[in-house]
């Protein structure tokens, strides 16, 4: 059976790969293209949903090491210079607009699900609110798309992540023990830890790595062949050693490929991050296929006109509403303004939230998972057929 799948997953590919120009031009992303075919796998083998608890053992870490090198390539690929003169939009989104969308969607939870504590519907709202690039990816390669915007989406994406860990953490402390009380002085120390372990390590591991790339490059100690496992490796060192001593993986990632991109040479840097990425992409589909996979069992058999509702929101109000009041008084545009509010995806982050969450032992962690899946499973599909229609719209506008 694990042979089958395999074939099968193998077999996807191959159709990606051969028609990938035609399915752009349709406007149907890689994360659509293998959820449809991880549901499509789901109906071939209907009696294998008692193997997902395993499977789903195995797959967090793994998406976590996915996530980590996608957030460090991002950030590698960031232009300072830009986002020196425009970090005001990512600021507001990242301290303005995120509690917002938390708190919006935690309204909105418990006005849809009166089974929901207080607590649990924070949980489902944390899960949601971090935002994932990779699925926007037409849109920030877009040159037509203003830097400033794609610079910021960016940005955000890859700090809320890590920004969204010690606000999960607390919520998941606080829905598995609903009589304890947390004091905002542990709260203030969990996100004290957090950021500040991730800093220290992003900011020591790069003053190490830098020199030593620079040493290896002028000898000439590795070869053109061996040069897409560097990122890869640093990235997965960086990720794995914060995560070990309890801090936010996700930000130091981030901070290290933003020093990255800083400190080292160019030409390298660039063919570097090109050559890593390709094989994060690789990892991240056979990722959305899993996930389709899994959605097609705890998904669509449970899907009501509430969690719709919810999904529907959270994909688009629930995140649009606090953004434009965040960028309210900016000087962008309208237009930019709601390309800012649209453009916030779920994906890997919002995955490894769930599975965390299924891996406990809280009240209505099914109910909760299956929202949020719902919620992800839309965002696919919703801002991957938006992405090249609004990032058109901008080169029509530039001509």
């Amino acid at each position: 059976m694990e042979y089958l799948v395999i074939s099968f997953i193998g077999v996807l590919f191959l159709v990606y790969s051969l028609t990938f120009r035609q399915l752009e031009k349709t406007e149907v992303t890689g994360p659509m293209f293998f959820v449809i075919g991880g549901i499509l796998l789901a109906t071939l083998l209907p009696n294998e949903s008692s193997r997902i608890k395993t499977g789903i053992d195995f797959l967090l870490p793994f998406i976590e090491l996915t996530l980590s090198i996608f957030l460090f390539s991002d950030a590698a690929k960031s232009k300072l210079s830009v986002l020196r003169h425009s970090f005001q939009y990512p600021s507001l989104l990242l301290f303005i607009a995120l509690p917002l969308t938390l708190l919006l969607g935690i309204a909105v939870g418990l006005f849809l699900f009166a089974d929901l504590s207080v607590i649990q519907a924070a949980l489902l709202a944390i899960i949601l609110t971090p935002t994932d690039a990779a699925l926007s990816k037409g849109l920030l390669a877009s040159t037509q798309v203003p830097e400033k915007i794609r610079e910021g989406i960016n940005t955000e994406s890859g700090l809320n992540d890590g920004l969204c860990v010690p606000i999960f953490l607390i919520f998941i402390l606080l829905a598995k023990n609903p009589e304890s009380a947390i004091t905002a002085t542990q709260t203030l120390s969990v996100f004290g830890r957090e950021l500040g372990l991730a800093l220290l390590i992003a900011f020591t591991s790069t003053a190490i790595f830098i020199p030593c790339l620079n040493f290896a490059m002028k000898r000439h100690y590795f070869a053109q062949n061996t040069s897409p496992f560097l990122l890869l490796g640093f990235a997965m060192a960086v990720f794995s050693i914060t995560q070990y001593f309890h801090g936010s993986g996700f930000i130091a990632v981030f901070v290290a490929g933003l020093l990255f991109d800083k400190y080292a040479t160019t030409k390298i840097s660039k063919e570097l991050i090109e050559d890593s990425e390709h094989i994060a992409d690789f990892t991240s589909l056979m990722i959305w296929c899993l996930f389709g996979f899994v959605c097609a069992y705890l998904v669509l058999p449970k899907l009501n006109l509430a969690i719709i509702t919810y999904a529907l929101l959270s994909t688009t109000l629930i995140r649009i509403i606090p953004v434009m009041l965040s960028l309210q008084f900016t000087a962008l545009t309208i237009k930019e303004r709601f390309t800012f509010a649209w453009f916030g995806p779920r994906g890997l982050a919002s995955i490894v939230f769930t599975l965390m969450v299924i891996d406990t032992q809280i009240e209505n962690k099914f109910q909760i998972a299956t929202i949020a899946m719902t919620t992800i499973l839309f965002s696919v599909f919703v801002h991957g057929i938006s992405t090249k229609p609004i990032a058109d719209s901008f080169a029509k506008k530039t001509k």
